[in-house]
C-alpha cells in the first residue's frame, strides 16, 4: 500500500514537472518563487524537462532488473539537470559587434 502511494506521489511530481518545463518553454512563464533568480525560463524549462525524465528513468530503473542501464540514464539526465539549472540562474554572454 505504501509503495503505491510513493509510486503516484512520484508520478505526480513528474507530471507536474514536464507540464512546468513546458510552459516556460513555450511561454517563458515561471512559478512565483523562482523569477527572480532565474534569468532565463526556456533553458530552465529544458532543465525541468531533463529532470523530469531523469526522474522517471531512474526509478524505472530501480524497480526493475535492469538498473544499470535506466538507473545510470536517470542519473545522467539528473545531472544535466543540475547543469542547466545553474546556468539558467547566470547570465549570458555579452556580444559586441
Amino acid at each position: 500500500m505504501l509503495t503505491n502511494i510513493g509510486i503516484g506521489c512520484l508520478a505526480a511530481t513528474m507530471v507536474v514537472t514536464a507540464v512546468l518545463g513546458v510552459a516556460a518553454i513555450r511561454t517563458g512563464w515561471m512559478v512565483p518563487w523562482l523569477r527572480r533568480s532565474t534569468l532565463r525560463p526556456a533553458l530552465w524549462g529544458y532543465a525541468s524537462l531533463a529532470g523530469g525524465a531523469g526522474l522517471g528513468l531512474w526509478s524505472y530503473g530501480m524497480t526493475t532488473y535492469r538498473a544499470d542501464a535506466y538507473g545510470l540514464a536517470g542519473l545522467a539526465l539528473l545531472i544535466t539537470n543540475a547543469v542547466l539549472s545553474f546556468l539558467a540562474t547566470r547570465p549570458g554572454r555579452v556580444t559586441t559587434p
